[in-house]
């Protein structure tokens, strides 16, 4: 079992946000990831014009490191800009603003996640108004990333910080009505651990709809500093035979780097540990080699 293994990474960002490495020179950020092992990088931009697209992508390549996914969720944080407001006005702005970000996803060959972007239902409203709001800007959305290389996931979000879209479930429903493969699953381990009740039914469910993962233990940081036990997790997920990147999102605790080093070295761990379980007598030896290696 090997899965691709990535970080989320701003140029710039508030106090609070689980972002573990924010640097506004991105390519020291890249070569960071590329000197330790990493293999992908998820940019989190307020704006695509925060990054000179053909620019990265070129030195991403270099560095052998894939570009994942944009994240957009500073523009519902900063700016509010929800595809779901009330407001029609900033419905038609969060709107332009993802179709931009699709611009540089298409150039980048990547997909943008669909996070806080998509709103809360608020008082007054029902979810039934809510859900055709987001039904025409995702049908609208879809329509414009057929005609580029770019696609789009919709983040599944625990009860905390948002009343709608919380589960696998309820996330399928909204790609099952666009009828578009140009939309799928973005799970998230932090999330999932507040809102699902099982790790392996949500994955078997979204199957090859799950198309991003951004993983995180149960306090948010990073992975084997908490409670989670991921093995069903990752077993679900090779199951399905996904393969896209695992993306570690979670604090910078205690320092970012500090953490996204040692939450590698927790998910290749458990990778390599299933191996050796199916290897059967020989795997208990090989895996001490392994860690006595990483250690």
């Amino acid at each position: 079992m090997y899965f691709k293994v990535g970080v989320t990474c701003a140029v710039a960002a508030p106090a609070g946000v689980p972002f573990p490495l924010v640097n506004p020179d991105i390519y020291r950020t890249v070569d960071f990831l590329a000197d330790h092992g990493f293999d992908s990088i998820e940019l989190h931009l307020q704006k695509p014009s925060d990054v000179d697209g053909a620019k990265i992508k070129e030195y991403c390549a270099q560095k052998g490191i894939m570009i994942s996914s944009i994240g957009t969720g500073m523009a519902y944080g900063g700016e509010g800009l929800s595809i779901t407001s009330p407001d029609e006005d900033v419905r038609r702005r969060a709107v332009k603003r993802l179709k931009d970000q699709l611009d540089l996803a298409s150039e980048l060959e990547c997909s943008i996640v669909i996070g806080s972007m998509r709103g809360v239902i608020p008082d007054g409203e029902t979810k039934a108004v809510i859900d055709e709001r987001l039904l025409e800007a995702c049908k609208e959305l879809c329509d414009y990333a057929e005609h580029g290389r770019g696609s789009i996931v919709i983040e599944a979000i625990d009860r905390f910080e948002t009343n709608y879209l919380r589960t696998a479930e309820e996330v399928m429903e909204i790609i099952g009505w666009t009828g578009s493969d140009k939309l799928s699953v973005h799970l998230d381990t932090y999330h999932m651990n507040m809102e699902e009740q099982d790790w392996k039914k949500p994955v078997l469910l979204c199957g090859d709809r799950l198309r991003h993962v951004h993983v995180a233990d149960n306090n948010r940081n990073y992975p084997g500093w908490g409670l989670i036990d991921f093995k069903p997790f990752l077993e679900a997920l090779d199951e399905i035979g996904y393969d896209q990147t695992l993306t570690l999102e979670c604090y910078p605790v205690p320092d970012g780097e500090t953490a996204v080093t040692r939450g590698l070295a927790c998910l290749r761990g458990l990778m390599s540990e299933n191996d050796c379980i199916k290897m059967g007598a020989y795997g208990p030896h090989i895996f001490a080699i392994y860690l006595k290696a990483r250690n």
